[in-house]
């Protein structure tokens, strides 16, 4: 039996997969078995022959088929159905090439490095802060007086020299020297009164004064 023939017997294309011979063998099978058709001599025959089709492609290399389809279609070329071709329409312009201009941008000055008074000030203020992580109070008082001497219209040495005698305001109380702990809390809230945070501990603090007066 030529491989042809057992396509036809199968009711396959010349193209099918291995798993669309098994499916087509299977239906036929079903349909000519001796077990289904007793008394029909001409369905067995039938089965035997969609069997042996069936064994015959299921063996043959996958080479020889494709050769096989090659050489069917060579000789019936499927016709070439082709779709009209569209109506040419309008082409739809490029977009505009854009010109991107690129300018130089100079590098970005560093208004710190580029001003020596700027930079003095905060190195200062820097100073004024580890005096007072050192508690070395009356160092950082003598630095923040000379600052508000040299800047008096500056709004972070004002805060701070507020902040410097506070602190040192403090630690008179603990020592016990209340007179003086209450000229330096007086200092702070003059000097800085807008700071809503810093009055409120500066009033406690002299309350905090008053009692302890009090009491002795």
């Amino acid at each position: 039996m030529h491989l042809s023939e057992c396509y036809r017997l199968l009711g396959i294309p010349r193209n099918a997969t291995l798993d669309d011979i098994k499916v087509a063998y299977r239906r036929l099978a079903r349909k000519y078995h001796p077990d289904v058709n007793q008394n029909d001599p001409a369905a067995s025959e039938k089965f035997q022959q969609v069997q042996e089709a069936y064994k015959m492609l299921k063996d043959a290399d996958q080479g020889d088929l494709k050769d096989l389809s090659k050489e069917i279609f060579a000789k019936n070329p499927p016709q070439e159905v082709r779709s009209p071709a569209p109506k040419p329409q309008n082409p739809t312009p490029p977009p505009p090439k854009v010109k991107l201009e690129v300018k130089q941008v100079n590098n970005r000055i560093d208004p710190i490095n580029s001003d020596p008074e700027l930079k003095l000030k905060l190195d200062m203020l820097r100073r004024v802060q580890e005096l007072l992580k050192q508690k070395k109070y009356v160092v950082a008082i003598a630095v923040v007086e000379g600052m508000s001497e040299r800047y008096p219209n500056s709004p972070e040495v004002t805060h701070w020299q507020a902040v410097t005698y506070h602190r040192w305001s403090s630690e008179l109380i603990l020592k016990g020297k209340l007179r003086e702990a209450e000229i330096y809390l007086n200092k702070a809230l003059n000097i800085d009164s807008k700071n809503r945070e810093l009055v409120f501990e500066v009033k406690r603090d002299l309350e905090r004064v008053q009692q302890l007066k009090t009491q002795k």
